[in-house]
């Protein structure tokens, strides 16, 4: 990252050309998958570790596509006269709406539970301190299948640095050249480049059934994507974009639930894990060049 760094600060010492622009385009939409799993636990003595251990439900969710808006600032530079090579450094925030979905159908599986029960206090009165607890067996609450739906309103946030390659054909140069002096700037060309993000996804009410409550839920994460593209200039200052992205990171959500009994002695630990990836996206965008 130091070096990539560095490298983006020196570019401009080799330019020929050195463009400042910005763009804001719109997403044809990503899909998302999540990966999914519930367990429950109990710290006590009496199971192996001091932890005991109950069943685990996982399944996997299929999101629907959430359109998206991108806006970016960045730098173009050429290292020809014809703008033929060069480099396009950039920052980028996206927008999208998300949602993960359904059950995906034979994704369910159970792991059947470490241990069966635990050793604890049933039943204590502090108004008879005199007679002493009663200490019995107490068995792990299974947790049930994953539900079949997550939520659909969520909304995704990400926050990128990104260094696109191009190679364009400079078709005005060449027809200036052949036969009409006047021909206005237009070119065509591709890029290929990549950077990192970091991403975050939020829903301010969701169904969990498992808790049996509505709550918040706010997953994030970080990485790299990619990006392949094409672009054409026309005129000094205009560029549209079609090109596609495909990050290569995932997200994650943890939550803990009191789970089971009300009673501290035998109340167990319902911990849940999400997992999430949001697939490629194409994109159209335009480009004012400064």
């Amino acid at each position: 990252m130091r070096f990539l760094i560095l490298g983006v600060m020196i570019l401009p010492l080799f330019a020929v050309q050195n463009t400042l622009f910005t763009s804001f385009g719109g997403g044809l939409g990503a899909r998302y998958q999540t990966d999914f799993w519930q367990q429950t636990t109990k710290d006590n003595s009496s199971c192996a570790g001091g932890t005991c251990i109950g069943n685990k439900t996982s399944g996997s969710y299929s999101g629907g596509k959430g359109h998206s808006f991108t806006l970016s600032i960045g730098d173009e530079v050429s290292f020809d006269p014809y703008s033929i090579i060069g480099v396009r450094v950039y920052g980028s925030v996206q927008y999208a709406n998300a949602s993960l979905g359904s059950l995906i159908a034979g994704s369910v599986q159970e792991q059947s539970a470490r241990d069966k029960e635990f050793t604890t206090i049933t039943s204590y009165n502090p108004n008879t301190p005199d007679v002493p607890p009663t200490i019995g067996k107490v068995p792990m609450k299974p947790v049930p299948k994953p539900q079949d739906f997550l939520f659909s309103n969520g909304i995704w946030m990400s926050y990128g640095v990104g260094l696109d390659f191009f190679l364009n054909l400079p078709i005005d140069v060449m027809i200036r050249k052949l036969f009409w002096e006047k021909m206005p700037d237009f070119k065509v060309g591709v890029f290929a480049g990549g950077g990192v993000e970091y991403a975050m996804l939020r829903s301010n009410s969701w169904h969990n059934q498992s808790s049996g409550e509505y709550e918040k839920f706010f997953a994030s994460g970080s990485g790299v994507f990619a990006k392949l593209g094409s672009s054409v200039y026309f005129g000094r200052h205009n560029r549209i974009n079609v090109d596609i992205k495909i990050p290569y990171y995932k997200l994650n959500a943890q939550s803990w639930h009191d789970y089971g009994d009300t009673d501290v002695w035998k109340q167990q630990l319902l911990r849940q894990n999400f997992d999430i990836y949001r697939n490629k996206e194409i994109s159209i965008s335009y480009t004012y060049l400064f």
